[in-house]
């Protein structure tokens, strides 16, 4: 049953995962950059770069579940992960929020914007080679606080079979592909409507990344003084991606009803 709960636990952690705004910024710009160049591989960006991503987390809970036995994180590791995450967390929200009043202001198109993105040369920022995708997302995983969660649940299986941080990893990554894969799609959506609703729903998800980023960043420093106000991670992870296929449901349902009106005043 324990293990049946860890699985569970890194399920949702994967899930959880792919809505990391760095992969968002990220899946957004290249899954624009990759339909107006008319690429096969378009709507799959979020699963290429997720397969890179979650197969190297998968190397490193291998490599951790090796190394680590028998050892034990620092009493202050969890500190330095929470505040990175936070502080993180509050810059995108910022970032995205001056560039969604920017564009605004302008009247240009709005696009997510993560911290990693700009560490990644020009070159690959802008590609329709699936390999490169695939290996940007292999580097997205070498971050801090990647490594850093890697590291929790791989401590935490290394009293269990020796192919157990293997199997997490690959739980990690089914995780991370299927948040990933349903928000590439999303913006594929997106890119296909007129330029009038694809702008407004892009401007819609920016306002919601930046209400997430925010809002997650908050409770951490909430949390971190008042551990008692805790919520249940698997809980959260699950209304996160809820939310997200609520989201591809509504662009779905709008991009229809949107073609039958055009359809009817054609008619």
């Amino acid at each position: 049953m324990e293990s049946i709960s860890l699985i569970l636990f890194v399920f949702v952690l994967g899930l959880r995962h792919g809505l990391d705004a760095d992969h968002l910024a990220f899946i957004d710009g290249q899954t624009r950059y990759n339909w107006r160049m008319g690429s096969p591989f378009a709507r799959w960006v979020g699963t290429l770069f997720s397969f890179g991503h979650g197969g190297m987390v998968a190397v490193i809970a291998c490599i951790l579940g090796m190394v680590m036995t028998n050892f034990s994180l620092p009493a202050y590791f969890d500190n330095i992960a929470s505040w990175v995450s936070i502080i993180s967390l509050f810059l995108i929200g910022t970032l995205n929020t001056y560039n969604l009043l920017r564009t605004k202001n302008n009247n240009k198109e709005f696009q997510l914007s993560g911290l990693k993105g700009k560490l990644i040369p020009k070159v690959a920022k802008g590609t329709t080679n699936p390999f490169l995708i695939i290996l940007v997302g292999s580097l997205f995983a070498l971050a801090a606080e990647t490594v850093s969660q890697t590291a929790v649940w791989s401590l935490a299986a290394g009293n269990s079979d020796k192919y157990t941080p293997l199997l997490l990893g690959l739980v990690f990554m089914l995780g991370i592909m299927i948040t990933d894969t349903i928000d590439s799609l999303i913006v594929y959506k997106m890119v296909n409507e007129s330029s009038k609703i694809g702008q407004s729903a892009s401007r819609i998800m920016g306002w919601v990344i930046v209400v997430l980023a925010y809002g997650i960043s908050f409770y951490l420093v909430f949390t971190f003084f008042n551990p008692w106000a805790e919520l249940n991670f698997e809980i959260v992870g699950i209304i996160l991606f809820i939310f997200l296929v609520a989201t591809f449901i509504f662009v779905s349902a709008r991009s229809k009803r949107k073609n039958v009106e055009i359809l009817k005043k054609i008619i």
